[in-house]
């Protein structure tokens, strides 16, 4: 009796697995649209993953300057997670869209230095940080969103909340590496953050080239479902990435190499450009992604559970091991 009494705490244990709210924000704008969609599609399926807890936005005002007027902008909307999140949650923030690097910082002048490369120089002789903010929104927003927003905004946020961040628009690395940027954030310091960027402070989405389909790369690899490149269940967000930055390394997207090995240089006819200034279309330069993170065990939750149908059948193995074991024993 006492090995059935266990099989069966330990049947309805894994049958009704517990986890905190996972809530999805996601954003695209100016022919982004699809994106937010793509990545929920992988999530969707895990249990963890509500529809009640995911939000998504097209062509939504970024900032529209007034904060009593309800979740009418993004800037507003993130105000809203930061406020009501609570401890264990985990939140997982998409946007996808345009991104510039501004000529002024409005924040704090302190931001960076450093003099700023060319957009998509393969190899900028000073790391970053550089000069300025970024910004990023639709096209029709009152204001655009800063860098230093997040900051700001992530104040609010429960120190046991993991916050995700998954940015894909040109200049997202500049996200982090400044004075008052997001790896200097609440989530960050609170071993919460993880940022997914698109490409390095002085990238133009991904490659020297005129195709709007670039700045969806990121995208497109996370949540790409050949050869079993996507998110399965048992991964956290590191392992994902991982799986994105493999898939983009030996797949092509519209006959161009998504992004190089880690260890790529530029090559002779890709140098070129900088001497010579042929036109962008023709070119095939690539430049990676890049990610922060501060997730320590505390935070580092797994983004999706086998099915609980799967579990309950599990704990019902057990309980036939148990009564087994039951009879042995009696006989």
């Amino acid at each position: 009796m006492k090995y059935l009494s266990l099989s069966l705490v330990l049947a309805i244990s894994l049958a009704t697995p517990v986890f905190a709210d996972y809530y999805f924000y996601g954003v695209g704008d100016d022919g982004g649209e699809l994106d937010p969609w793509w990545v929920w599609d992988v999530l969707e399926p895990f249990p963890e993953w509500d529809a009640s807890r995911c939000v998504i936005r097209n062509n939504w005002d970024a900032d529209d300057g007034v904060r009593t007027d309800g979740r009418d902008s993004v800037y507003d909307d993130l105000v809203w997670y930061a406020n009501n999140l609570e401890s264990g949650d985990l939140f997982m923030y998409q946007y996808q869209g345009h991104g510039g690097w501004t000529g002024s910082d409005s924040y704090y002048p302190d931001e960076g230095s450093t003099a700023r490369p060319g957009e998509n120089d393969p190899t900028p002789a000073n790391p970053p940080p550089y000069q300025y903010d970024e910004t990023w929104g639709w096209s029709g927003s009152t204001m655009k969103l800063w860098d230093d927003d997040l900051r700001e905004i992530f104040a609010d946020f429960d120190s046991s909340v993991e916050v995700i961040v998954i940015q894909g628009m040109c200049h997202a690395g500049g996200l982090i590496g400044g004075s008052h940027d997001l790896d200097t954030s609440a989530p960050a310091t609170n071993n919460g953050l993880f940022a997914a960027l698109a490409v390095p402070e002085h990238g133009l989405s991904v490659g020297v080239g005129s195709d709007p389909y670039y700045p969806a790369l990121l995208t497109w690899a996370l949540s790409n479902t050949e050869e079993g490149y996507r998110l399965e269940a048992g991964m956290t967000m590191p392992d994902w990435y991982e799986l994105a930055l493999d898939y983009g390394e030996t797949h092509q997207f519209f006959d161009r190499y998504y992004w190089p090995a880690e260890d790529w240089v530029p090559s002779a006819y890709e140098d070129t450009y900088w001497t010579d200034h042929w036109g962008w279309e023709d070119s095939y330069l690539q430049l990676r992604p890049v990610y922060y993170s501060s997730l320590d065990d505390d935070h580092d939750y797994v983004l999706g559970t086998p099915d609980p149908g799967t579990i309950a059948l599990f704990g019902l193995g057990l309980l036939g091991l148990g009564a087994k074991l039951r009879r042995c024993r009696e006989s």
